[in-house]
């Protein structure tokens, strides 16, 4: 074999592999580019197809309490539907349970409600109404009650104070504790005491609550839990028609009682009964009138000044179904005392033409419709419901034909 042809056989075989090599590096080229592109978008398709595990679940989401089983109290609301007579519904105002514990409604008169489930009163009414209305059907539904407790002592700070509202049906104290928070490490867990309507209704050991596993304490609208500190002396006590009901500690020995009614903000205008105001000790209850100039009623540690609620009254006149006047124990939006009084008298009554009359004189024209939601009621205040203007028909034919009749006369003897 020559040189020559030595020559061609080597880079011959060189030509052909560096050929192939040129493809071979070109084709991973392409491979490279296209995963490139391809991987973010695979990453994107299985990121929105396989949803994340730890998903919040919203508050919104968590279901309602079950009111099925409730029994209605004082305070609570609903509305009624009357199925083929609107004119005896309550879909637009709420019906509130009065201090008795009854309602009154339209053409079936006073319903005892407190202490029954909605489907018991749903059936007392369908009841009632159908002696009148034998075709009616009733549908009661019961707005979402809401309960106030009052928790102070030895709790964890709250910005918005010691109020907490319980948006269920029946609220327990374990339930109230723990949306306090017990600060443990000064709390007296074995003395926690329930205060009701203005008295000592209950004292709790927490702790052997706990490790008995119950029975737990029923709440009720407006409970005050006093939670007890153990490194506190026993302070002085304020409950009933107060600015600020609670346990406030005393440096002094005795305290005067005018003095303590200061700690408290002072008493609830217009709610308050000074005169009959109430100093209990462990041995004994003295009557205080804190009205006096010269009150020497005094207070010792542990003692609790009780001021009663007074008998504060509104009155509804008008085109309501009840007008009168009731008992109120706080001030009542426009809309709750329209409620009071039964609702408006359908066929009579212009609620765009409201009269409210303060206690002390003067006067202002609402329209219900507008601020129902906004204007309060004080005690000794007058609501009027105007009627609306209605024709008398026969006085206008009447004076139609009248004014023909001259004008013909006038006409044939001009």
């Amino acid at each position: 074999m020559n040189i020559f042809s030595r020559y061609r056989r080597f880079f011959g075989s060189s030509d052909a592999f560096v050929r192939r090599s040129i493809n071979g590096f070109l084709v991973f080229l392409f491979v490279l580019v296209y995963f490139s592109f391809s991987v973010p978008v695979f990453a994107e398709d299985s990121a929105t197809e396989t949803p994340t595990t730890e998903t919040e679940v919203s508050p919104n989401d968590a279901a309602p309490p079950d009111l099925s089983t409730y029994k209605l109290e004082v305070g609570d609301s609903f509305v009624v539907t009357v199925d083929g007579y609107p004119e005896y519904s309550k879909e637009r105002l709420p019906v509130p349970v009065q201090q008795d514990g009854y309602v009154s409604y339209p053409l079936i008169g006073l319903i005892k409600v407190a202490g029954l489930t909605v489907s018991e009163l749903e059936a007392e009414m369908q009841s009632a109404f159908s002696k009148h209305l034998p075709t009616a059907r009733v549908f009661v539904t019961l707005m979402q009650p809401k309960r106030t407790i009052l928790v102070f002592g030895a709790i964890e700070p709250r910005p918005r104070g010691n109020l907490h509202v319980f948006e269920i049906g029946q609220v327990y104290l374990l339930q109230a504790l723990a949306a306090a928070g017990i600060n443990y490490a000064l709390a007296d867990l074995t003395d926690i005491s329930i205060w009701r309507d203005g008295q000592l209704f209950k004292r709790v050991d927490y702790l052997k609550l706990i490790n008995e596993g119950g029975p737990d304490v029923p709440l009720k609208d407006h409970d005050t839990i006093f939670v007890p500190s153990i490194f506190q002396q026993r302070p002085v006590r304020v409950i009933g028609a107060v600015v600020a009901p609670g346990a406030y500690p005393i440096t002094e020995p005795q305290v005067p009682a005018t003095q303590v009614l200061k700690l408290a903000g002072g008493s609830r205008a217009d709610f308050a009964d000074l005169h009959k105001s109430e100093i209990i000790t462990t041995e004994k209850r003295i009557l205080v009138d804190l009205t006096t100039e010269d009150v020497d009623a005094v207070l010792g540690p542990g003692d609790t000044l009780y001021v009663p609620l007074a008998e504060a009254k509104i009155s509804v006149i008008g085109a309501v179904e009840k007008p009168g006047q009731y008992v109120i124990t706080e001030p009542v939006l426009l809309g709750q005392a329209i409620a009071i009084a039964g609702g408006f008298n359908e066929e009579r009554a212009n609620p765009k033409k409201c009269l409210l009359t303060r206690a002390d004189g003067t006067e202002e024209e609402l329209n219900f419709d507008q601020v129902h939601s906004d204007v309060y009621l004080n005690p000794n205040d007058q609501l009027r419901v105007r009627e609306r203007t209605r024709l008398d028909w026969r006085v206008i034919t009447f004076a139609t034909s009248f004014v023909n009749l001259l004008v013909t006369v006038l006409i044939r003897y001009r």
